[in-house]
């Protein structure tokens, strides 16, 4: 049994949340009490209704930390290799932004990278680990040329349960790259609800082997996370320190968005 995506058209499994190809909701979604559904295709004479007007906005979403800059030609021309790490603590079931879960949020956001990976260098590798009171593999590193969709499917299968550990993730994520490979540029990416654990040893570790590792808070404080300790694990690059603390869905896909670029590592 499979279910078209209304914006793309692509088959999909039955009883996925989003589509394996663009990304767009499919199923319908309960956050609060309140359930999400996905808007249906027009039939083939039927035009779909006009767009409902957008309610005046008292300020624009906060965009990224600093616009994206044009990189040299040797660092558009490299390969990467980017682990996923993302927290599947009980919490990340909480409403997020008032209409997805934290956990939907992330899964969204992830795709999102995937996607624009995807067009910007499809031979990029990408995996995805998660963690709670211990790390799990979920997908090892493989290109996206060739395992875009096992990459998407993998996010759509993440569900939420359990603490707080950053390190364990960490660690996976270390245990993961492959150290024998020098032509590449490694990243983490790594995404937390909340705090956990004393990853501080290992990110510095990670970081003085070359490893770029962006940091993203979620929630809707910055109270919710040790913002003191994550912005210690975060990288710095070209006097830009690789954190943020976003509050709604929509800036957090934005987000991952614009860290599908390629990145520089000094």
């Amino acid at each position: 049994m499979s279910q078209n995506c209304p914006k793309c058209q692509t088959a999909n499994p039955d009883g996925a949340r989003f589509c394996q190809n663009c990304g767009a909701t499919l199923a319908a979604t309960v956050v609060q009490g309140r359930t999400v559904v996905a808007p249906m295709a027009p039939g083939p004479n039927v035009m779909p209704p006009p767009p409902a007007p957008m309610p005046p906005s008292p300020s624009p979403p906060c965009p990224p930390a600093n616009p994206a800059k044009p990189l040299p030609t040797a660092v558009a021309n490299q390969r990467e290799h980017v682990v996923f790490v993302v927290d599947k603590s009980g919490s990340m079931a909480e409403p997020y932004d008032s209409r997805f879960s934290k956990m939907d949020a992330a899964i969204r956001a992830n795709s999102s990278m995937v996607l624009h990976k995807a067009q910007i260098d499809p031979y990029d590798e990408i995996g995805i680990i998660t963690f709670e009171d211990f790390a799990m593999p979920v997908l090892h590193l493989c290109p996206i040329q060739t395992r875009k969709r096992d990459i998407l499917q993998a996010l759509q299968s993440l569900t939420p349960g359990g603490g707080t550990d950053i390190n364990e993730g960490l660690e996976a994520a270390r245990d993961m790259f492959d150290w024998n490979r020098n032509d590449v540029v490694r990243r983490i990416v790594l995404l937390t609800d909340g705090h956990g654990g004393y990853p501080l040893k290992t990110a510095t570790d990670l970081k003085s082997r070359g490893v770029v590792i962006d940091v993203i808070g979620v929630g809707d404080s910055p109270a919710n996370v040790d913002e003191k300790l994550l912005k210690k694990v975060a990288s710095v690059v070209q006097g830009e320190l690789r954190y943020r603390f976003i509050k709604d869905q929509q800036t957090l896909v934005a987000h991952y968005t614009q860290l599908a670029n390629k990145t520089a590592t000094a």
